[in-house]
């Protein structure tokens, strides 16, 4: 055990996570005052970030936690958890450490504020990936009070991925197919038939890669109910998050035409070939 909270300069993160699990008796050998109590406003994670798209990419994120003290505490310690693992501890009037596991997806640390009891409350995180893709928290303390808040962080990985979107006409219906390939998140497709009756749709069948993305199919069957020109439309969504990938095909007696739309509820681009 580290020499008690009153002395936290020689406290390992080993020695803070017995104290996350069982602060009780860390708290035993010592007392408590009554002041320097926390309040924790709020804690600043983004919801989403998307690797693979220029006009939405990230090349850092920037976690920071805002927090208030009634006084100046004896010690004071903000640390950052990942999925409830330890990666970041700052202990006032030190230099913050990182864990050496996640010290590839940490920037330069930066002070957050010239305030002494906020100099390194927030850090940055660099290299975007999957691996960062969880439920971050900011854990505050001093000598008589602990508060923390936590976000999602979601992250989106388009920067590898195809898809494909084929169509076959029997008769009077539409047989469509839709994949997509090496992705991230698990995505969802469904397709909107237009003004056309959607008669069937099987179920996705999902993937899930060696990597840590997904491949994905699924397809439906549209009855055709004119000889108007047709247009189907593939949609890849990701559970919760506003950003999804559209594949449009129209088709008609003299030309089939695909065009790929990738946006979100702040993008607009599109990317379109010809099939002739």
């Amino acid at each position: 055990m580290c020499s008690g909270l009153v002395n936290p300069r020689y406290c390992s993160f080993q020695d803070w996570e017995d104290f996350e699990r069982n602060p009780v008796n860390f708290r035993a050998i010592f007392t408590l005052a009554h002041s320097g109590g926390i309040t924790l406003h709020d804690i600043d994670v983004p919801h989403m970030v998307v690797i693979g798209d220029d006009d939405e990419s990230d090349d850092v994120i920037s976690l920071d936690c805002e927090y208030e003290l009634e006084d100046n505490p004896t010690y004071l310690v903000v640390k950052w958890f990942m999925n409830n693992n330890a990666i970041y501890q700052w202990i006032r009037g030190q230099k913050p450490s990182v864990v050496p596991w996640f010290r590839d997806h940490v920037g330069e640390i930066v002070e957050t504020s010239t305030e002494p009891n906020h100099q390194y409350r927030g850090l940055t995180l660099i290299n975007p990936s999957i691996e960062l893709d969880g439920v971050y928290k900011c854990l505050v303390q001093t000598e008589n009070d602990s508060k923390f808040k936590e976000e999602e962080l979601n992250i989106v990985d388009v920067s590898n991925f195809t898809i494909h979107f084929d169509h076959v006409q029997v008769q009077n219906e539409t047989h469509l197919e839709c994949s997509v390939h090496n992705i991230y998140p698990e995505p969802i497709i469904s397709f909107d038939p237009d003004d056309e009756v959607l008669v069937h749709t099987t179920p996705i069948n999902i993937t899930k890669l060696d990597n840590g993305y997904y491949d994905a199919i699924a397809g439906a069957v549209v009855q055709n109910i004119d000889e108007d020109e047709d247009k189907f439309v593939c949609s890849i969504k990701f559970d919760g998050l506003p950003y999804n990938i559209n594949v449009d095909v129209v088709s008609s007696a003299d030309a089939q035409i695909m065009s790929f739309k990738l946006f979100s509820i702040l993008l607009v681009s599109s990317l379109s070939r010809a099939m002739f």
